[in-house]
């Protein structure tokens, strides 16, 4: 730095102002520098709190940040047709509400019309059912076997201490709600005790007769894997779960009609190669979870959620300024407009839908050739150089989404029931939970009534196979 001292001219003298100038100039500019990281540790610090806050709550949170400016308004779209409930065909009873017998300015009152209002409930307390079988035991006259008699609605051959059954319609209510609705066995016997007015339903008789009913639909359960691996395209998704208070993962595998449950101490691509066959032909619909893209995987053709890639670029566009943004701006532009092209497919010809295609390819291959310094677009540059062959295949295949929403909405019933119940205590409950969930849910799907299919199933003995394509009218 130039002291005045050593200035001897004019020329110095403006030599020395243009030279602090320029420290000035610099010392300003690392002051705005300074100002903006501060403003960035303050946010990440908020940031940190928030998810501090997050990890320590009990429940899920009550809101997700700030509300909409301009938010849908609730309810159906103006113009909608109009719905109400329908008349049921059959009237158990009909009571007369009666006009009074006077005004009460003190005036009589002159009936002019009658209208019909229809009233569906359920009575309180629910009616219990009590059935005795009157069983037959005998003998063979030649080699001396034992034979014992059995009635078509009894669900087991215990006799004895063990002759006091609980029926299949409570275990297949107790079932649907544990397994679909998340209760814990225990609110699941206080809930029969207040609505039966007294039935008492133990913790442990729910939790046996749930590993008798799993052990039941076992065969229905690899039936589902089987009919799994002939999908044209499968979605899987995976979530944390909790097993004898370790961790675990319960992955979800669904496709149009069928949905298949895995818990596995891993998360790991040898869940995928256990449900998956080496038989399976279709797509692998899922998230860029690294366990999809191994080795073993290879053959199998996969599709990447757009969702994902999208909501990770408005989340890279909220910390970005400048030309930082473009890249995250224009990949999203670009998967945003490979969706509006899959969902306008039908209204296009084949030429101008294949031209689209073709330039989409382009574009993000021309993206995908910069040089990017700042290290979170470099990070999102090399993520999608990795599932670059797997961005846009889903435009190929008629059954495929551009998104993994199946997955997430068939992995939700599960994250309800991890915050409501809290996982399983042993591998076996694990066990139990992913067989019965699965054919819930696959059953669901096909419209079958659970709570009729099992109560009927459960009368059979043995383990049961049941197929999709030849289930009883009644069940539906």
């Amino acid at each position: 730095m130039v002291k005045p001292e050593d200035i001897h001219d004019l020329e110095e003298a403006r030599n020395a102002i243009r030279a602090l100038q320029k420290i000035v100039a610099r010392m300003e500019e690392m002051q705005r520098r300074i100002d903006r990281l501060e403003a960035e540790n303050r946010a990440l610090k908020g940031k940190v709190e928030e998810l501090t806050r997050g990890g320590k709550r009990q429940a899920g949170p009550f809101s997700r940040g700030e509300p909409k400016e301009a938010p849908k308004k609730p309810g159906q779209k103006a113009g909608h047709e109009a719905r109400h409930r329908a008349t049921p065909e059959k009237i158990d009873r009909v009571l007369k509400a009666a006009l009074p017998e006077q005004c009460e300015c003190g005036g009589g009152i002159v009936r002019d019309d009658e209208k019909k209002q229809i009233q569906i409930d359920v009575p309180r307390p629910i009616p219990v059912t009590v059935t005795q079988f009157d069983v037959e035991i005998g003998h063979c006259a030649v080699c001396g076997r034992r034979h014992q008699g059995r009635h078509e609605e009894q669900t087991s051959d215990a006799l004895g201490a063990a002759g006091v059954q609980i029926g299949p319609n409570t275990l297949g209510i107790a079932a649907e709600l544990k397994h679909r609705h998340g209760m814990s066995y225990g609110a699941l016997s206080g809930l029969i005790r207040s609505l039966t007015g007294g039935f008492t339903v133990s913790r442990s008789a729910l939790a046996r007769a749930d590993q008798r009913m799993a052990e039941r639909l076992k065969p229905t359960y690899e039936r589902l894997i089987l009919r799994l691996n002939k999908q044209e395209v499968v979605h899987v998704d995976e979530t944390g779960w909790r097993v004898s208070g370790r961790s675990a993962w319960l992955w979800v595998f669904t496709s149009r009609d069928i949905v298949v449950y895995a818990i596995d101490p891993t998360r790991s691509h040898d869940v995928v190669e256990r449900i998956l066959t080496k038989d399976f032909a279709g797509v692998l619909k899922s998230d860029c979870f690294t366990a999809y893209d191994s080795a073993d995987l290879e053959k199998i053709e996969k599709s990447k959620c757009l969702g994902h890639l999208i909501r990770r670029c408005s989340e890279l566009r909220k910390d970005k300024r400048g030309r930082a943004v473009m890249l995250s701006r224009r990949v999203q532009t670009l998967l945003r407009y490979a969706i509006r092209l899959k969902q306008r497919r039908q209204r296009m010809s084949h030429e101008f839908y294949s031209q689209a295609r073709a330039w989409l390819e382009k574009q993000m291959d021309l993206l995908l050739c910069g040089r990017y310094t700042d290290e979170d677009n470099a990070r999102l540059a090399r993520l999608l150089k990795k599932q670059r062959r797997w961005l846009f295949n889903f435009l190929d295949h008629e059954a495929c989404d551009a998104t993994n929403n199946a997955a997430e909405r068939a992995i939700r019933p599960a994250v309800i029931i991890r915050k409501t119940n809290g996982c399983n205590r042993t591998p076996a409950g694990a066990h139990v939970h992913e067989v019965i969930a699965s054919v819930l849910q696959s059953w669901s799907r096909q419209g079958v009534n659970f709570g009729v299919l099992l109560s009927a199933m459960m009368r059979l003995r043995g383990q049961v196979e049941l197929d999709f394509g030849r289930l009883p009218a009644m069940t539906r």
